[in-house]
């Protein structure tokens, strides 16, 4: 069986304006009904523009391993029709 692609989608919108209001709503979210963004936590560390060493260490060696094909992450407003109504098995 080949080895899967790992979507990673973030709860934040890719563009200028939507990393400072991630950022605003990171900071000042009390909110349980809007949450922040998990994976840029484990991807960013949180409020930082680039990826965390370990998380680019962790995804080459996810591909090295061959326990994903690829790795693809998107913006909630990156995402294209074909990927947002894609069913997942």
């Amino acid at each position: 069986m080949a080895a899967p692609t790992l979507y990673i989608l973030y709860n934040a919108d890719g563009s200028v304006m939507g990393k400072l209001s991630y950022g605003y709503r990171k900071l000042t979210n009390k909110d349980k009904d809007k949450p922040t963004c998990a994976a840029c936590d484990i991807t960013h560390g949180g409020l930082s523009l680039d990826e965390t060493q370990q998380w680019k260490a962790a995804k080459a060696q996810l591909v090295e391993s061959g326990a994903v094909k690829d790795i693809k992450q998107f913006h909630r407003d990156e995402l294209d029709h074909e990927l947002e109504t894609r069913k997942v098995d």
